[in-house]
């Protein structure tokens, strides 16, 4: 009876063992996938980073026009608004970029994954947000932009030479939006999930698309 009692806690050891083995294992394997998709996520990120940064550049561009248009010009006043006017989306270029890189950078690849998910979400969340933004105001930019190009380039007031061109552009401008707002609106219906899904998955980007599912992969790993 005390040979088989022993026999039984050897038994009962070795399965401990094996267990805290496997756990080991378990813990290596996880450390070294973790490792492995933290480093194709932090990668993949490298495209989003990049339009960011040629972002900022084209509104420091545009900042530069503007500055230049409303200070050079400020008696006149339609010189002045086109010029304030780049100005500004200028700035919101910048920050925008500056922004979406800063929230790029906060992302600690060696963090539970909750934490790397949800810091992603909230990136695509303001990527999205913000590139409707600027995207959108484009069909008005067009025009205070072409004014500051005019003038500083070739001296040539657009505005006074070609109102219908202002007028025109306003007037599609403004329909754009319009259709813009309606198409978002009926693709978002609960009748068109696929739909719906492609439209977010269009503005969302492919950076972003693949650090989330590099994100879920590992979470899967770590419940299994």
């Amino acid at each position: 009876m005390g040979a088989l009692t022993m026999e039984l806690d050897d038994l009962k050891q070795a399965w401990q063992d094996l267990d805290r083995k496997l756990e080991r294992q378990h813990a290596m394997d996880l450390l070294r996938f973790r490792e492995e998709r933290g480093r194709r996520l932090k990668s993949g990120l490298w495209p989003l980073v990049l339009g960011q940064a040629l972002q900022m550049l084209f509104g420091l561009a545009m900042l530069l026009f503007g500055v230049e248009l409303w200070t050079s010009h400020h008696d006149v006043p339609h010189l002045l608004v086109c010029g304030l006017i780049v100005h500004v989306y200028g700035v919101a270029l910048i920050a925008c970029g500056g922004m979406v890189q800063a929230m790029i950078a906060a992302v600690d690849y060696s963090a539970p994954v909750l934490d790397i998910q949800k810091r992603l979400a909230r990136l695509r969340k303001f990527y999205v947000r913000t590139g409707m933004v600027v995207g959108l105001a484009w069909w008005l930019i067009w025009m205070p932009v072409m004014a500051a190009v005019f003038m500083i380039l070739f001296g040539a007031d657009l505005y006074l030479n070609a109102p219908s061109v202002f007028a025109i552009g306003a007037a599609v401008g403004v329909a754009g939006l319009l259709a813009t707002w309606w198409f978002h609106r009926w693709s978002r219906q609960p009748s068109r999930p696929r739909l719906a899904k492609a439209m977010e998955d269009s503005v969302t980007g492919r950076s972003l698309r693949r650090a989330q599912a590099l994100a879920d992969e590992i979470a899967r790993f770590e419940r299994d």
